[in-house]
């Protein structure tokens, strides 16, 4: 091997390994230098803590949970409760959040209106800080041990449609 190709080499390692000690020492996550946070607890009880969930309410005043993508567009399921729990957790952030959750309304109530969804038309909608006592095959997914109401926003105004 030429010694310019194994210079190349001991660089692209240590750059791997700098990106990967960056990643770890923020709590940041930049492919492909994640510290996987999801391996790196191991859980010592049978039980989901803190999970943030939306619900929207609906015009007769039942609460159905917004979980699929089409209906919260552009977010995602999965990255929408940790950075809900992020941000609500700063200085300031209950009504940074009630933002957010009054965005979601809106764009959940116009993805709506042009199709994107065949959801329930809403007249509000929740953010709740739910905890579960772990169930094989997830038996008491509707069921929540505990939950908390954190936002709820609604009615939006006309204008907004």
């Amino acid at each position: 091997m030429s010694r310019n190709r194994g210079l190349l080499i001991h660089l692209l390692i240590v750059g791997i390994i700098a990106g990967s000690v960056y990643d770890i020492a923020t709590r940041q996550e930049h492919w492909p230098f994640s510290d996987y946070p999801m391996f790196a607890v191991i859980p010592r009880q049978a039980v989901l803590e803190n999970s943030y969930r939306l619900f929207g309410v609906t015009y007769d005043n039942r609460e159905v949970a917004i979980l699929k993508y089409s209906q919260l567009w552009p977010l995602d399921q999965s990255r929408l409760p940790i950075g809900l729990r992020r941000l609500y957790a700063q200085p300031g952030g209950r009504e940074r959040v009630r933002t957010v959750v009054e965005d979601a309304l809106r764009r959940y109530e116009r993805g709506r209106a042009q199709g994107r969804h065949n959801g329930p038309p809403l007249r509000a909608m929740r953010l709740y800080s739910l905890n579960w006592d772990l169930e094989p095959y997830a038996a008491n997914l509707d069921r929540p041990r505990s939950r908390e109401l954190l936002v709820e926003v609604g009615p939006i105004q006309e204008a907004a449609r």
